[in-house]
């Protein structure tokens, strides 16, 4: 047996057993900290060329690999509690830092737990700038990860009644205008009603809600792209956007009557599947006599804005 592919199997190996481990929640880390395990390839390449036995090269290989997946998942954090509500935030860094150091890429972890009296949701997301995305389930009410180097995110929970009022923002003060990097990921639970308010920087949003109960979204801000994707869960749906985004597009499952309303001038447009109306009024066939309806009303500056039906 070749020991070269031998090394190279334990490394691929390796890297894919954290990523299952974190898949079934037993840590959690991101992608990007396997930058630290460059030193690893170089530590086997120089044990596949030492002049010692196959078997004890397999054996320190194995080794190294262990202390380092180790590391992987056992690096310093440390957590802010401030402001947070009943979330945490986990940045995973060596160091705590009293201060947020903008040059820094850092990973963020936030969340609010889920409680059976939860009946009714709303996140108020202030993206200003980078790329957001919701398509996942989570056992939690609300679950944020984030990565980059553009700034602090805090969540805070507001309760009243049965329902929550989850607040995701970035702290006050310098917030980087060029060379930044800032991608989060969000993922909601399932059982509330929603309600999404966005306020959208310079923002790619992706936005699968097919999953969930969507009762209102509303999209104010400059976003540079915007895709939504809704389901059926809810009998109405309300979408509003208010943004001068490039780029808009919106998919409605087909047996959802679907109303569109717009009077911005389009460069670009596509409403298959609905009948014109009047200007700037657009339905799908049946649509008042449908039980389920999603109502759109896009007042932007854009240069495409497509409604599609799956």
């Amino acid at each position: 047996m070749k020991t070269k592919g031998v090394f190279w199997g334990v490394l691929l190996v390796a890297i894919g057993t954290l990523f299952v481990l974190r898949n079934f929640g037993l840590f959690y880390f991101r992608w990007y900290d396997l930058r630290h395990l460059w030193p690893v390839i170089l530590v086997i390449l120089g044990i596949s060329l030492l002049p010692i036995k196959g078997a004890v090269r397999i054996i320190l290989s194995f080794i190294i690999v262990i202390i380092a997946m180790v590391y992987i998942t056992t690096k310093p954090m440390y957590h802010d509690h401030d402001n947070l509500g009943s979330g945490w935030g986990w940045h995973w860094d060596g160091e705590k830092h009293s201060d947020w150091d903008d040059e820094r890429w850092t990973d963020q972890f936030l969340y609010e737990n889920y409680n059976d009296g939860v009946e009714n949701a709303v996140l108020e997301l202030d993206a200003v700038a980078g790329e957001f995305s919701i398509s996942e389930t989570d056992d939690y009410l609300l679950k944020f990860e984030r990565q980059g180097n553009l700034g602090k995110y805090y969540l805070e929970a507001d309760n009243v009644g049965s329902a929550v009022v989850l607040k995701l923002s970035m702290e006050e003060g310098k917030i980087r205008s060029s060379g930044f990097n800032n991608e989060a990921e969000i993922s909601l639970n399932p059982v509330p009603v929603w309600d999404i308010n966005m306020d959208a920087g310079a923002a790619k949003i992706e936005f699968d809600l097919s999953p969930f109960k969507i009762d209102r979204v509303d999209i104010d801000g400059g976003a540079s792209s915007i895709w939504l994707k809704f389901g059926d869960k809810i009998d109405k749906t309300d979408l509003q956007i208010d943004t001068g985004a490039s780029a808009i597009t919106i998919e409605v499952p087909e047996g959802v009557g679907c109303e569109l309303k717009t009077n911005t001038v389009l460069s670009s447009k596509s409403f298959d599947g609905f009948d014109k109306i009047e200007s700037g009024l657009y339905q799908t066939p049946g649509f008042n006599s449908n039980d389920k309806q999603i109502f759109i009303g896009i007042d932007a500056a854009v240069t495409s804005l497509r409604v599609e039906r799956y």
